[in-house]
């Protein structure tokens, strides 16, 4: 089968690569032929080295997959061939509270395959099947930026009708929140520097406000539009901006950190915290329970996540290129078939 691999030392370096057919293995395993991929800011990271350093030997790339089952283990009895599925991001963690050893089940990174391939196999406890209305393209987008974002605004944020819900930037996990929100019937804030795309959520995932992240006084906008502050923030830049998301949050507020765009370190003023009563919590994803919670929530309302770009199985240093730019609105996704 054909597949493409990273060795943690550049886009330069990816690779379209030759390897055996997978094979069914284990009871519990699953035989899956890839049609879409998603890519997120952690593959650009794991090409570049920035995370887990270089892979020798280089790994199949992704961690993000939709897919149709051709085969299963002696065991699986809940999927069947011809089921639509995509996977969660672990190979296991099926629910509650992540553990170390479940987290070494990360694909796509440290020296574990990804799915950026024309099969794979996976543990048929990890695969959740597709909405029906979806797209192999819509689907390949919820294992990563879709989970993250229900984690933040659901699973953690504790989101309710009426809330302030505050998202930092128009990528993948962005868009998502803003989505989820309003399944929620909370209000959004968006922090972007681009004009074209503060219209545009507004326009197109109903976003009720938008303000300028490079602005130092945002936190106070945030004060002023909410009277009072968010009850929720999608923190998805670290460093600087970190601090700042608390000082606009109201009693109670609750920040889900989940990038690190900004940096790693940030000057965080605990006067904020005390007062405010604020929570901050880091966001891994999530379980596969979770995963599946998410496409039920997105199959009940017959709503669709936004794809920007696809682009074909040949162009995966293009898409990749392409996400480096930060460009895009939403998703960018890999045809596979």
């Amino acid at each position: 089968m054909k597949c493409w691999t990273v060795d943690g030392q550049g886009l330069a370096t990816l690779k379209l690569a030759e390897r055996e057919n997978p094979k069914i293995s284990a009871a519990r395993d699953v035989l899956v032929h890839v049609h879409a991929v998603s890519l997120n800011y952690r593959d650009l990271m794991v090409a570049d080295g920035r995370y887990g350093g270089h892979e020798d030997p280089p790994i199949v790339a992704c961690s993000d997959m939709a897919g149709v089952v051709v085969d299963v283990g002696s065991e699986v009895s809940e999927l069947k061939p011809g089921d639509r599925v995509l996977n969660s991001p672990f190979r296991f963690w099926p629910a509650g509270t992540l553990r170390s050893e479940w987290a070494r089940t990360f694909v796509g990174g440290k020296g574990l395959d990804g799915v950026l391939a024309e099969s794979i196999t996976y543990p048929a406890e990890s695969l959740v099947k597709v909405p029906d209305h979806f797209t192999w393209q819509e689907a390949a987008t919820l294992t990563i930026a879709g989970l993250t974002a229900w984690a933040a605004v659901v699973t953690h944020g504790h989101t309710k009708p009426g809330d302030w819900v505050l998202i930092h930037g128009t990528g993948g996990v962005a868009i998502f929140a803003a989505q989820i929100a309003k399944f929620l019937g909370a209000r959004t804030i968006i922090s972007t520097s681009s004009d074209r795309k503060g219209e545009l959520v507004k326009e197109k995932f109903g976003v009720d406000s938008v303000i300028d992240y490079r602005d130092p006084d945002w936190p106070e906008q945030v004060r002023k539009i909410t009277g009072g502050g968010v009850n929720t923030v999608v923190e998805t830049v670290g460093g600087a901006s970190l601090g700042m998301s608390i000082k606009a949050c109201t009693y109670g507020g609750r920040v889900a950190v989940i990038g690190v765009l900004g940096g790693v370190e940030s000057d965080v003023n605990i006067r904020d915290f005390l007062y405010h009563q604020v929570s901050v919590r880091g966001i891994f994803m999530e379980s596969t329970d979770e995963l599946r919670a998410l496409a039920k929530a997105f199959e009940d309302r017959e709503e669709r996540p936004y794809v920007d770009r696809a682009f074909s199985f040949e162009e995966v240093p293009d898409a990749y290129e392409y996400l480096r730019t930060q460009q895009h609105i939403g998703k960018v996704v890999i045809n596979v078939r």
